[in-house]
């Protein structure tokens, strides 16, 4: 130790090779003193650069594989591959195969000091938090609402497909813990490949299918079950096995514990004893205290920071009790993740927290260090190559086999049951975790290890491009059978889909469904669709109000709807049907449940809120949700019916049609026609709403006095007139109809302003793709597509237009 300068400050290099010995100075400073310290000293053992200490290594490192992966991932997601794939191909980069041993470069990724300790825990972390926020993401309730077709499939797919291949392989299994054969270790690796091969891991599948926004179909759905299935009982007989190893492995008897022989210490059973009691605990303490902090956090609040450090402390503790009774890391965090409560605020919290570091940054820095021993050069002379390979490829045939069958037998397409099968045999992080943790301990060869992670990054670039094509959601929702309004018959009933985002959506659409004119000869049926996204859980939920028996786990949701839907079924007892459900998923998916619900109850119309909302005086604007605005744009382009889309405002502060009686005046709604199916479509609804005493309808026909300006096709000309002609001649409602000789945009723009105060809500056909004279050049100007020309000129802040706009598109028919 040697003092420098007048400021007698120290420097030494924490690590050094010394011969075969490699010293350390305690204790470590893990922090250096600045790119560029000073001073400068001739000794090199003394001057040190940045990179070489912890904190900076670890950092830069960090960097590289961030910045690897995401590079990779910029090409590869274009050919439909995920993220897990950039992540494996950055592994092979940093590997053997591509920085030579003794290389620079492969000792900066791969040291030799203590810093590879710092490296193997964080990776470790990494993994640990991965598994505890997979477990607050899953929904325990799923095994106990699984069908049939779900416990069928998740056994057959993993504990079947695990006897098989025992039986396939027995001729190698038989030297297994004996002492005849030199081929031991080729054995246990033999189980040890198929094991792997034949599991389907939650936390794999459900990353897939959110990656490929697949969870919310019903496909989806099925697999997601299937997974927890077959994960619960894998984990349960995982840890059956380790203990029974265990127990063989340190000679205990099981008899010893009637007679009481058993010795203090880390025993099988000690450990197993331990292992209960902390499921018990976290079933019993944890889940309350969890319960207790939802308690104590007020509605709207952020959980407290201080519970969110407990609980990550907690799950730290776990994992080192699994790792002490000879359980795997990730188990102890993953009981405490099933504990938490999944969904807000807690679980939301957590989730909220810590995802995007994990999964963007230390996840990463876990798949690409532990792919680092891949050495590809090693296969090049190996015997047993060709036996690994067909032991995977035996595998994966036995599974996919077994997985399609039961699907089969449930009447799945045969595409379905593909697709199924694919999703049930995608490797992922867990199955990388395991063969890395065989290979630590000695149970697979570097060799087996190099195959198992090359068939892992192979098989997860393979089969999601594979399931893009297989299986599209949306052909589902395709539309063969005319299910508009435009198309049913007299008095029948209207069935529509009221979707809600918002609480300030409940008081708009009730109004709008008024306006319909519900009555006991022309009934009404409301399916009411409360959408949720879905933050810290990996399950979407569906739940059926009508259907529900219980809470789930006490959380009530949709209070607000329920309530107010309830009182609209009273004040129109026999002329109204409701049924009310919730809906928790990805906002990239939630147009699915929308869908689907349309689809399953043969809707005529799907009414959607617009995303923006304006104050009580309409001046002002609210909130603008471009989440929301994307979901409409994606109900619009599958939807299995009619879609409406509804910009509410508020009228000379009339906020329902109820009010209309109490100021003796009446709701005036005006429909502006300029031809085609979507104008159709329109003028049947605004042909029901005249029903309404209280309702006065106008219809307002463009027309052009220049005959080759008119862009409709004859038929569709005859169909307008047709329609129109039964408008006028209907005796039953009393609808005012004009036609206004327009020539060109700019005069079918005065129109519309000279109107928007003379109404409570226009009503338009959205007319995409339509070409007309009556708006040529508009549509450059528009700023909501999905609106339509018309619609959005009246919502436009040029317009100050303080009246309601629906905006109608018809059916997509596919034929």
């Amino acid at each position: 130790m040697e003092e420098f300068g007048d400021n007698k400050m120290l420097y030494l290099r924490d690590t050094w090779r010394q011969g075969t010995m490699i010293c350390d100075v305690l204790p470590i400073n893990p922090s250096s003193n600045g790119v560029w310290p000073e001073p400068k000293f001739s000794d090199p053992n003394i001057n040190v650069h940045f990179w070489n200490y912890t904190f900076p290594h670890l950092q830069m490192i960090f960097l590289i594989i961030s910045f690897l992966w995401q590079f990779l991932h910029f090409f590869l997601g274009r050919l439909g591959m995920i993220r897990f794939t950039s992540h494996m191909l950055t592994g092979v980069l940093l590997s053997k195969s591509l920085l030579k041993e003794n290389s620079a470069a492969r000792r900066f990724f791969s040291t030799e000091d203590y810093k590879e300790i710092v490296f193997r825990l964080t990776g470790a972390c990494s993994y640990m938090m991965f598994w505890f926020l997979m477990g607050v993401k899953m929904d325990m309730g799923l095994i106990r609402t699984t069908g049939r077709k779900a416990i069928t499939i998740g056994i057959s797919s993993v504990l079947l497909s695990t006897l098989v291949c025992s039986v396939i392989f027995f001729g190698n299994l038989r030297d297994v813990g004996t002492k005849n054969s030199d081929h031991t270790l080729n054995s246990l690796e033999t189980v040890v490949i198929y094991s792997i091969q034949c599991l389907s891991s939650f936390p794999v599948v459900g990353n897939l299918l959110c990656e490929l926004r697949l969870q919310n179909s019903e496909l989806g759905r099925l697999a997601m079950s299937s997974a927890v299935i077959s994960d619960f009982s894998t984990s349960v007989l995982a840890s059956a096995l380790i203990f029974m190893k265990e127990l063989k492995d340190e000679q205990t008897r099981l008899g010893s514990v009637f007679i009481g022989d058993v010795i203090a210490g880390n025993r099988p059973l000690k450990r197993a004893a331990i292992v209960v009691l902390f499921v018990c605990l976290a079933i019993y303490v944890f889940r309350p205290l969890m319960f207790y902090i939802v308690k104590q956090t007020p509605s709207g609040r952020p959980v407290k920071a201080i519970y969110l450090t407990t609980i990550i402390v907690m799950v730290s503790g776990s994992a080192i009790l699994a790792n002490w009774c000879k359980q795997s890391i990730f188990m102890g965090p993953f009981i405490l993740g099933l504990a938490v409560p999944h969904g807000p605020p807690l679980g939301s919290a957590i989730i909220q927290k810590y995802e995007s570091a994990i999964f963007g940054t230390f996840i990463p820095f876990f798949v690409a260090s532990s792919s680092t021993e891949i050495d590809i050069s090693a296969l090049f002379d190996w015997e047993d190559l060709s036996a690994i390979i067909l032991i995977m490829i035996t595998s994966f045939v036995v599974k996919f086999i077994l997985t399609t069958v039961p699907a089969l037998f449930y009447r799945m397409p045969m595409e379905d049951c593909f697709a199924l099968s694919l999703i049930m045999s995608f490797k992922g992080i867990f199955e990388l975790g395991a063969y890395a943790l065989a290979y630590q301990r000695g149970s697979v060869r570097p060799e087996t290890f190099t195959v198992a992670c090359l068939y892992i990054t192979l098989n997860s670039a393979i089969i999601p491009p594979i399931l893009r094509y297989l299986y599209d959601p949306s052909r589902m929702y395709a539309g063969y059978e005319k299910r508009n309004m435009q198309h049913l018959k007299q008095n029948s009933e209207l069935r529509i889909l009221s979707c809600m985002y918002r609480t300030e959506d409940i008081s708009p659409m009730i109004n709008l469904l008024e306006a319909t004119c519900p009555s006991r000869e022309s009934p009404v049926a409301s399916y009411v669709l409360h959408l949720m996204e879905l933050i810290g859980q990996a399950n979407p939920i569906f739940i059926s109000h009508k259907l529900q028996t219980r809470r789930t786990e006490e959380t009530s949701y949709s209070n607000n709807v329920l309530v107010s839907f309830e009182k609209f079924r009273k004040d129109f007892y026999g002329s109204v049907f409701v049924s009310i459900y919730t809906a928790l998923s990805m906002p990239d998916t939630m147009h699915g449940d929308i869908c689907m619900l349309a689809l399953n109850n043969t809707t005529s119309l799907i009414l959607l809120p617009f995303h923006q909302t304006w104050s009580a005086d309409g001046s002002a604007l609210i909130s603008n949700n471009n989440m929301i605005r994307n979901l409409n744009k994606s109900v619009l382009d599958v939807a299995p019916c009619s879609v409406g889309i509804f910009v509410y405002r508020s009228s000379s502060g009339r906020r329902t049609i109820n009010d209309t009686v109490s100021n003796l005046s009446s709701y005036n709604i005006c429909m502006i026609f300029l031809g085609g199916k979507d104008d159709r479509e329109a003028v049947t609804l605004a042909t029901r709403m005249a029903r309404d005493p209280r309702i006065n309808i106008t219809v307002v026909r463009m027309i052009t006095t220049d005959e080759n300006a008119r862009e409709n096709s004859e038929w569709d000309k005859m169909l307008d007139d047709e329609l129109l002609r039964e408008v006028k001649s209907n005796t039953l409602v009393d609808i005012f109809y004009s036609e206004k000789a327009v020539e060109d945009a700019s005069e079918t723009s005065g129109l519309l302003k000279s109107m928007v105060s003379d109404f409570d809500m226009f009503i338009v056909g959205r007319g995409k793709g339509k070409k007309s004279v009556f708006t040529d050049g508009l549509e450059e100007w528009s700023e909501f597509k999905e609106l339509g020309i018309i619609g959005d000129l009246l919502t436009s802040q040029d317009f100050n237009c303080q009246a309601s706009v629906l905006v109608i598109q018809q059916q997509q028919l596919m034929i």
